[in-house]
């Protein structure tokens, strides 16, 4: 038992963000090395079929959450549909720095997160980031990122929820893994986030060799060019729909 107390949804949130797309795979097999933890992966690349869409990699600083602030990263590699009808996105690969929202996360929403150390910093409006595993020195994540001269002048009002479910997550149960925070789950869950605030277009730069990951840790991928920044976003995870099966 990890000793950690069980924090239900919903959860109110207060963050930073940096959300940047990633060109759409054709299946699960063109999947990058590092797309999800080996413990993970079958699960997470199974059941359903994959329809593509662009990919997203996100980064979060979370400054108010029932769980305390804690930083996140996060791989999407697309959309899936299935055989109720109903279709969404997955995460299939996702750090916090937080044990309390690693198994929260997992047990309110499946959401597959295992913990890691961040380093966010920000320096006449550059912001680097860096992940680490615990213990190591070199990070398998690094990127900077930077405004764009013009266009990082003019704030964009985004509310997420006027999508509606279109951009709703179903995340396959878990298998517990190496840490007592790891938690395993027994049903599928779909959960519909919504985040609202101005965003700002910025680029990223990647660190590792032209690249965000390492390929290992966390995909060697390479984002288009330019994302959104949002300096503060409030949003809410609500509760989870479950069922056996999709």
């Amino acid at each position: 038992m990890s000793g950690i107390v069980a924090t239900p949804p919903p959860w109110d949130l207060k963050c930073r963000t940096w959300t940047f797309l990633v060109s759409g795979l054709t299946s699960t097999s063109s999947f990058p090395a590092g797309f999800a933890d080996p413990d993970e992966a079958d699960i997470l690349a199974s059941d359903g079929e994959f329809i593509g869409t662009p990919g997203l990699v996100m980064i979060v600083s979370y400054t108010d959450t029932p769980v305390g602030p804690y930083d996140e990263l996060i791989y999407i590699p697309g959309k899936w549909k299935y055989k109720d009808g109903t279709a969404g996105y997955r995460i299939t690969r996702i750090y916090v720095s937080s044990k309390e929202s690693t198994e929260n996360g997992r047990r309110n929403w499946n959401i597959p997160k295992h913990v890691a150390n961040f380093s966010i910093t920000t320096s006449n409006e550059e912001s680097t980031i860096k992940v680490f595993h615990l213990g190591a020195t070199e990070p398998f994540f690094h990127a900077k990122t930077q405004p764009v001269t013009l266009l990082s002048k003019i704030p964009i009002p985004l509310n997420t929820s006027i999508f509606g479910n279109f951009l709703s997550l179903a995340q396959p149960p878990l298998p517990a893994t190496k840490s007592p925070e790891d938690v395993g789950t027994s049903q599928w869950a779909t959960v519909a986030p919504a985040f609202s605030g101005n965003v700002y277009a910025e680029r990223i730069i990647p660190q590792l060799d032209g690249r965000v990951g390492d390929g290992k840790g966390f995909p060697a991928i390479v984002p288009w060019s330019l994302g959104l920044y949002a300096p503060k976003m409030e949003g809410i995870f609500g509760f989870a729909a479950f069922a056996d099966s999709k």
